[in-house]
């Protein structure tokens, strides 16, 4: 069923290649430039994650097609871990990646990129200090607690994810979000 519900994101997917900077996501070009960071992981990047990050740069298919490394794939497995720790399902965690896809291509940025945006999911100051902002295990948290708030008794298993992501993020740019959930969906699938 996931490989399924993933091939039908893949042909409705809409390229990025066109997209615009937006208020609270990292530029488009966050795939390739090195933002100033913090780690997502207390010991860094393991072998493990370098090794993963080879096969996903060779099944991805969207903007981080070829752009993963340990580092990013750390990141991911912060968000991932998260969800898990709150007895979430994998959707929960796709949700969640793709909004860092969009967001900071799995960065976790130590600099005000975008306003006061700071961490994986560029949140902005009223969520919480810079300090817990830069927490992937807090931010994903705070993401998570803000999705259950906006979608209560679990009503974001009833919407696309992109859909659950904008409405948790309010992007000037909604569409970013779904056209990156396939990949998100490959990254969860390898760390769940």
């Amino acid at each position: 069923m996931r490989k399924l519900y993933k091939t039908l994101i893949a042909a409705a997917a809409v390229p990025l290649s066109a997209a615009v900077t937006t208020v609270g996501a990292a530029p488009a070009e966050a795939a390739t430039t090195q933002y100033s960071v913090n780690p997502c992981a207390e010991d860094g990047p393991t072998k493990k994650d370098e090794k993963l990050a080879d096969r996903l740069n060779d099944t991805l298919e969207d903007d981080l097609k070829g752009q993963m490394d340990g580092y990013r794939v750390s990141c991911a497995r912060a968000v991932v871990d998260a969800v898990q720790d709150r007895g979430m399902g994998n959707r929960v965690a796709d949700i969640a990646v793709t909004t860092t896809i969009v967001e900071t291509h799995l960065q976790n940025i130590n600099v005000e990129v975008d306003h006061d945006s700071l961490g994986l999911f560029q949140q902005r100051a009223h969520w919480g200090s810079g300090s817990d902002r830069l927490d992937p295990e807090w931010a994903t948290n705070a993401f998570l607690d803000e999705m259950v708030r906006l979608y209560p008794g679990e009503g974001w298993k009833d919407n696309q994810i992109g859909i659950v992501s904008q409405g948790v993020q309010r992007s000037a740019y909604p569409d970013r979000y779904q056209p990156m959930s396939a990949d998100a969906m490959t990254i969860v699938d390898e760390l769940w």
